[in-house]
């Protein structure tokens, strides 16, 4: 099947007048280096996309090493890559090197190609730095869920209390930088469990240490209201990450959202400033519902990693 499937798009590949590329090379869970490949051609008119092939690279993953998989599937396949006019990669090195990178090595055989930053991966960067005070949440909030899912049986007398109290999740999520929904999901979930969790640390025979110090963060008024603030901000980017995906979408379609987004995050940043958290629902609800207020330094960092 999967080789009906290439065929099918070698085929019209070979037919099209032009051809884009798209590609990104990583290492997954068993240390093995990937390279993705998804191509962009004309077809009757409208612009169709594929993916064209998933290769281990077996020995480093420099430019040349990532051209010479891609030029030896471009040439077996017989496709001519003088139609190639586009290539969209992230920015490491190997592949926006002006000398040995991937860009330099395919503007050798295709003369017309423009190489874009992929946009997702220019966002994705954008907004991964945090303020020292947001980052120890982060960095707290992924210790937490990595006591209770890297212990088998912590997480098991964990799904057991979830079970007991009703709750309409039970596993945590673990974080991984590599996947950018990653942040958004694992924290509205622990955000969501927080209660089965502090009863979880309260009543459990732990590390005394750890289990201590973990109750001290999910019993912290202002560490749950900074949690709350991610999970709202987080679970916001997440939306705009999946808007700048799919068939169909362009340059000036992500351009539009990219600047959507500056403008809300800009206005947040006024409603912080005027005591107001109403842009963001969970962070707002948990005031609501405990009766609380954000202190001036809470609202301050808030303030200030939206205009960040």
């Amino acid at each position: 099947m999967s080789e009906n499937v290439k065929i099918a798009i070698i085929t019209v590949l070979k037919e099209s007048e032009y051809f884009s590329l798209q590609l990104d090379e990583s290492t997954d869970v068993a240390g093995e280096a990937n390279l993705l490949a998804f191509v962009r051609f004309e077809l009757n008119g409208n612009i169709e996309e594929g993916m064209l092939f998933c290769q281990s690279l077996s020995t480093k993953t420099t430019g040349e090493d990532i051209f010479k998989s891609v030029d030896t599937f471009i040439k077996e396949n017989e496709v001519d890559w003088s139609k190639c006019v586009g290539l969209t990669t992230d920015g490491a090195r190997a592949m926006s090197g002006i000398h040995t990178g991937l860009i330099a090595r395919i503007r050798l055989v295709a003369p017309l190609v423009q190489w874009t930053h992929c946009s997702i991966h220019r966002e994705a960067l954008a907004v991964k730095d945090l303020d020292e005070c947001l980052k120890k949440t982060l960095d707290g909030a992924v210790k937490i869920v990595n006591f209770i899912k890297a212990r088998p049986k912590n997480s098991r007398l964990f799904g057991v209390l979830c079970d007991e109290m009703g709750s309409e999740h039970k596993p945590l999520l673990l974080h991984c930088e590599v996947r950018w929904l990653s942040r958004g999901k694992v924290l509205s979930r622990l955000f969501e469990l927080r209660d089965e969790l502090r009863v979880f640390l309260m009543e459990g025979d732990y590390d005394g240490k750890l289990a201590s110090s973990y109750l001290e963060l999910v019993t912290d008024e202002n560490w749950l209201k900074r949690l709350a603030y991610l999970v709202d901000i987080f679970g916001a980017l997440n939306v705009l990450n999946l808007t700048l995906q799919g068939k169909g979408i362009h340059k000036f379609f992500v351009q539009d959202k990219v600047d959507a987004m500056i403008i809300k995050l800009q206005r947040w940043a006024l409603k912080v400033e005027q005591d107001s958290f109403d842009a963001f629902p969970v962070l707002h609800d948990f005031l609501g519902t405990n009766e609380v207020k954000i202190d001036k330094a809470t609202a301050t960092t808030i303030q200030n990693h939206l205009k960040s």
